[in-house]
């Protein structure tokens, strides 16, 4: 009986987090598509598979994208319960589903996130909840945003982050976390 009311707890939380996120959407203002800038990245590039993605540096799971499959089950067999084991399990799928160079991208990112001060990390790893906590649409847009951003140069990304088109399609606070990220876990991944 109490594994059923469990089960039924749970059911009832994931209908009232999706009715909320499609009401959210309903009420949020389509991003609005603009032409390419002069010497930028086209406004609207599509993203690659995992290319926009905001990992939580801090997971189980991005410890063990450098290991070898048999080193990754040893690491997980020593996770205390089959939730967590779980987790990781998808993310490391998720990660190794992803295009080589894809790869490289995340484990770039988060060798630079291991080189930041932990204030800093804390600050990363606030501002990407804050992210995953938007509606979908506005998530969306801001993903799509540090996506583009991470394509350019530092002078080309700060160059795009002044632009009045550029903030135009954000909020205020959408603008905060955006350039947050841009500068600290963003930046450019091409050298």
């Amino acid at each position: 009986m109490r594994r059923i009311l469990q089960i039924g707890s749970i059911l009832l939380l994931l209908a009232g987090v999706s009715y909320g996120r499609h009401q959210a959407a309903k009420d949020s203002p389509p991003p609005t598509k603009s032409a390419p800038a002069k010497g930028g990245a086209p406004r609207q590039q599509p993203i690659p598979k995992g290319g926009a993605r905001l990992l939580n540096p801090a997971s189980i799971a991005a410890r063990l994208f450098r290991m070898t499959p048999e080193e990754r089950e040893h690491a997980l067999e020593k996770l205390p319960n089959e939730l967590a084991r779980e987790r990781a399990r998808k993310e490391l799928e998720w990660f190794d589903g992803l295009p080589k160079e894809a790869q490289e991208i995340q484990l770039r990112r988060l060798d630079h996130f291991a080189q930041l001060t932990p204030e800093k990390r804390a600050e990363v790893r606030g501002l990407m909840a804050e992210v995953n906590a938007l509606p979908g649409p506005r998530s969306a847009a801001v993903r799509q945003a540090l996506y583009q951003l991470q394509q350019l140069t530092d002078q080309q990304r700060d160059n795009t982050l002044q632009r009045p088109a550029f903030q135009a399609r954000f909020s205020v606070e959408e603008l905060r976390v955006i350039r947050a990220l841009a500068d600290a876990w963003m930046g450019p991944v091409q050298e």
